[in-house]
Parts: structure tokens; C-alpha cells; sequence
């Protein structure tokens, strides 16, 4: 019995063993679970944080562009601020040709453990405008072995003549298009209406190509069973001896002569005209420009009996580096002899010429690594007369003749939403013309540039995001 009770008395030594190791595990557990708990506490801030910061950054970014707005598109500088959750921290940087970036740095919890930085960098340029390489509010022709590198655009009627190769598409919104004399288009060919003279929506005479597809459609019509009662008759795509259409040909009319299609022809077939463009509208204000090289010759509000005259002072002592913005507002501008002369000029750099007066040029070239030109007219000819290409001071707005040739280093856009533009003898562009009448003849090769598409004092007052990036902090 005393054995027995001996035994017992052992066990309880061990039992207290076993709750002194059974509490320090339960203790351990508690520990790293509070420890877990915490860490994961902090992960979740950070993580709120982190996405937190990238709003504030944003916040930063929505100030800039206010600033930007509220100075009519003249700023530039360092500012901070706050939100709620952060402050930022943003630099505006003017660039040229009126394009801004934006660096915007967010920041939450600063100087805390589960503190958060991050970073946006933000382009904005002028609306998206120019994208075709010729475009006419009304009608355009080209003659005589000319070169067109992009797409052409008229709303009344395109006439592509005497070798011309166009590489891209061919739209006569309301009008007709005529491919003549072996001349080709490398894209589509889309018409809205036909030619009264002989019904043709689009005509390829011998030897022309449509490499794309053919469409003769009809403008806005109310329905597309009957295309609106139009007749038929009228909307015919005609080849001639060996003209060809690489695609489709769809017509209201038919599919007349003894050129080919390569594609499938669908006669009859009522499809609707492209509607017709508006002619980009261009604003003036001072503050687009740099005021370092902005030279007025009279102002928005006051012209000048002698603003030509200033301007071409002024031209004969820099012919040969010319660059910077030229606002020209003549008083009365009433016929050609009183003209924007720009024979000879030499562009050296980015270049802006805007005038109620027509412009001449007369080997016009260029001596630089990158540059924009752009020339706009705002000259409306008197009524009754016309531009002629073969007379130096026939009523056209702008006239590039004989050897207006810059390199592919000036990107060149000329606006004339008045007045005729005229084309002649050998010249060279790179960018866009667009113009309420458009004639070209005599070797002109024009490749559409990209740098005119978006040209400061075109589209409406706002400037555009073209590039929204997250960079590090």
C-alpha cells in the first residue's frame, strides 16, 4: 500500500511537467499570432497605401491640367498639394509645338513604416486633326507624274490624272473620281456621287489601277432597299482597256467596260456615302507661341496698311535662317499684290506663317534636323475669280511653285480653308495640305508626316492625353 501511494505522488510531478509545457505552448501560439495580426496589419496599410498614393499622384496630375487650362496653355513650373490620403508633388514642362509633360509624384504615410510613393508621367499635345496627306473642301486634282504618299480626301471630287500614283485611298465623299491615264491608286476608291457629264461614280480609263476596292455609294440615302430612289444608271464604276480593281466592287449603279476586278462585283447595291468633312478651324492666340520668336505685324484686333511690307523687310535680312511664328494681319488684303514672298527662304527651324494675304513661294527649302512648318492663309479670293497653276499671281492662297523643296527633316502643312492651294514644277512636302480647293502638277511628290497631326490653334482650346505612364518615384 505504501508502494502504491509512493506511485501516485510521482505522477503529480509529472502532470506539472506537462501544464507548464502545454501553457508555454498556448503562450507561443498567442505570440505568434499577435505577430502574424500585427504583420498583417501593416501589410494592409501598405497595400491601401500603395494604391492610395497612385490617387494621389492622379490628383496631382488633375491640378496640372486645370493650371494649365487656367493659363490658356502658357505653364509651366513646380507645385505640391494635398488630398485626404497624401500630398504630391508635380512639375509642368512646356515642350515645343505646345506639348506638355506632366511629372506627378503621390505620397501617403510619409515617414510611417507603411509609408507609399509612386509616380505618373503624363504627356498632352493639341487635338488629333491632320491625317490625311491632301484633303479638299471641295475639289482636288493632280497631273502629270505626281507622287502622293498617304490618303486622299475631297468632299465634292477627285481627280487623280496623268501618271499620278497615289499610295493609300481615294474618298469623293459627295462627288465622283476619275483614275486617268495610267494613273493608280495603292489603296481604296470610294465615292459618294457620279459625274453628270456621263454618270460615272468612278472611272478608271486605260490602264489605271484601283489596288483596294472599288465603291460608288450614294450620299445619306433615306433607305437602303431603294438607296432613295436614286437612279442607277448614274452610279457606274467604269475600266477601261486595261484598267484594273484589285478588290471588291460594290455599286449602286453597274460595273461597265473591259477592265477587271479581282474581286467579286456586287451591282445594285445600296450603300451609303462617307458624310462629308468640316474643314478644320484654326484660333489665334499669342500665347500658343514662344514668345522669344513671336514677331506681330498687327494684331488679332488691329491690322496693319504695312504688315506685308514689315514682314518682308524682315525676311530679306533672315532668308537664309528663317524660323519662329510670324503673325501678318494686312489691312484690306483685296488681290495678289499684296502677297506673303517666301522665294528662296531657307527654314532652319520650326516655323509658323499665319496671313489674311496670300503666300508665294519660289525655291523654298530647308537646312535643318527637325522642324514643323506650317502656313496657313486665311486669304478668301474675290468672287469671280480663279487660281491658275501657270500664273504667278492668279487668285490662289497659297502657290508653292517651282522647286518648294524641303527634306524630310520639315514636316510642312499648308491651310487655306478660303482659298484655292496650287501645286507646280518639282516640289517636295512632307506633311499635309488642306485647303478649300487643292490643284497639283508637275512632278509634286507629298508624303503625309505624322508631325502636322496635331498643330497648336487647330481642334477645340483642350489639349489631349497621349501618354499616361506610371515611372518610378
Amino acid at each position: 500500500m505504501n508502494w502504491l501511494v509512493r506511485r501516485t505522488r510521482g505522477e503529480e510531478g509529472v502532470a506539472l511537467i506537462i501544464a507548464v509545457v502545454l501553457m508555454g505552448v498556448v503562450a507561443t501560439l498567442g505570440v505568434l499570432m499577435l505577430t502574424v495580426g500585427v504583420h498583417t496589419d501593416q501589410a494592409s496599410a501598405r497595400g491601401r497605401n500603395w494604391v492610395q498614393a497612385l490617387h494621389v499622384a492622379e490628383s496631382g496630375v488633375d491640378q496640372a491640367m486645370a493650371k494649365i487650362q487656367t493659363a490658356a496653355g502658357n505653364y509651366s513650373g513646380t507645385f505640391t498639394g494635398a488630398t485626404a490620403q497624401g500630398s504630391y508633388s508635380v512639375t509642368v514642362s512646356r515642350q515645343t509645338r505646345n506639348q506638355y509633360t506632366i511629372n506627378s509624384v503621390g505620397s501617403v504615410a510619409a515617414g510611417k513604416q507603411s509609408s507609399a510613393t509612386r509616380a505618373l508621367q503624363v504627356t498632352m499635345a493639341p487635338p488629333s486633326v491632320f491625317k490625311n496627306a491632301l484633303f479638299s473642301y471641295t475639289t482636288l486634282e493632280t497631273k502629270n507624274n505626281d507622287a502622293i504618299t498617304g490618303d486622299v480626301w475631297a468632299n465634292q471630287n477627285a481627280i487623280v490624272d496623268a501618271g499620278t500614283t497615289v499610295t493609300g485611298s481615294v474618298t469623293a465623299a459627295t462627288g465622283y473620281i476619275e483614275i486617268d491615264n495610267g494613273s493608280s491608286i495603292g489603296g481604296n476608291a470610294w465615292s459618294g456621287s457620279f459625274n453628270n457629264a456621263n454618270g460615272y461614280a468612278i472611272y478608271l480609263q486605260q490602264n489605271a489601277t484601283v489596288d483596294g476596292w472599288a465603291k460608288g455609294s450614294v450620299t445619306a440615302p433615306p433607305d437602303p432597299i431603294t438607296c432613295g430612289g436614286a437612279n442607277s444608271a448614274n452610279y457606274k464604276v467604269r475600266a477601261d482597256n486595261g484598267a484594273n480593281i484589285g478588290g471588291d466592287v460594290t455599286t449602286w449603279g453597274s460595273f461597265t467596260g473591259s477592265g477587271t476586278a479581282g474581286g467579286t462585283v456586287y451591282s445594285n447595291t445600296c450603300t451609303a456615302a462617307p458624310a462629308a468633312i468640316i474643314m478644320p478651324v484654326f484660333t489665334y492666340s499669342a500665347s500658343n507661341y514662344d514668345a522669344s520668336t513671336l514677331h506681330q505685324f498687327g494684331t488679332p484686333t488691329t491690322s496693319s496698311a504695312t504688315a506685308v511690307s514689315d514682314f518682308q523687310s524682315y525676311l530679306s535680312s533672315h532668308s537664309n535662317q528663317l524660323a519662329g511664328t510670324f503673325y501678318i494681319n494686312q489691312s484690306s488684303p483685296v488681290n495678289q499684290n499684296t502677297l506673303v514672298d517666301l522665294t528662296n527662304a531657307v527654314v532652319t527651324g520650326d516655323l509658323t506663317i499665319i496671313t489674311n494675304t496670300p503666300i508665294f513661294t519660289n525655291g523654298t527649302t530647308d537646312q535643318t534636323t527637325n522642324a514643323v512648318a506650317v502656313l496657313i492663309s486665311t486669304y478668301k479670293p474675290p468672287t469671280g475669280t480663279s487660281c491658275d497653276l501657270n500664273q504667278d499671281k492668279s487668285e490662289c492662297a497659297v502657290h508653292l511653285k517651282n522647286n518648294f523643296a524641303v527634306s524630310g527633316n520639315t514636316a510642312v502643312l499648308v491651310y487655306a480653308p478660303f482659298g484655292p492651294v496650287a501645286v507646280k514644277n518639282n516640289a517636295i512636302q512632307y506633311g499635309a495640305i488642306y485647303s478649300d480647293s487643292i490643284q497639283i502638277k508637275n512632278n509634286q511628290s507629298l508624303t503625309y508626316d505624322s508631325r502636322i497631326e496635331r498643330t497648336v490653334g487647330f481642334g477645340d482650346s483642350t489639349l489631349e492625353v497621349t501618354r499616361w505612364l506610371e515611372v518610378k518615384p
